[in-house]
């Protein structure tokens, strides 16, 4: 795999070749570029890349912030997943819903092709695989 350093470019570029794919297409592209994995805030959209030689690339918030609740609800968890995988609500709707479900960050471990969902504090926690493509 060619080293690349990881930039914003990058990243859309990788964003627009998955575009209108389910989300494991992302995750393909992603690991292409050499992405380990990225750690993402809910309430605002604020990413930080991390590639497999340990760079980091933190994006800025690009959404209104809102807050997600303290109340952690599995079942509307996993019905939003379902949803963003199916392609039936945009990204910014998957991000209220599982804020709204009590979710406040999510790591996607593309090295080990897990989601690990976070709640208000670490005894909230839902993982899932990645399906491969």
């Amino acid at each position: 795999m060619e080293n690349l350093t990881l930039t914003e470019a990058l990243i859309e570029s990788a964003r627009k070749k998955a575009a209108g794919q389910p989300y494991a297409y992302l995750i393909q592209q992603l690991k292409a570029i050499g992405v380990d994995n990225y750690f993402v805030k809910v309430a605002n959209h604020k990413r930080t890349y991390t590639s497999v030689t340990g760079q980091k690339l933190i994006l800025s918030p690009d959404m209104e912030e809102f807050e997600p609740t303290e109340t952690f609800e599995i079942d509307a968890i996993k019905a939003a997943i379902k949803k963003i995988n199916e392609g039936t609500i945009s990204y910014d709707a998957f991000l209220r819903e599982i804020g709204n479900a009590g979710i406040h960050t999510f790591v996607a471990d593309i090295t080990g092709m897990k989601m690990i969902y976070q709640g208000p504090n670490s005894e909230y926690e839902y993982e899932e695989d990645i399906p491969e493509v």
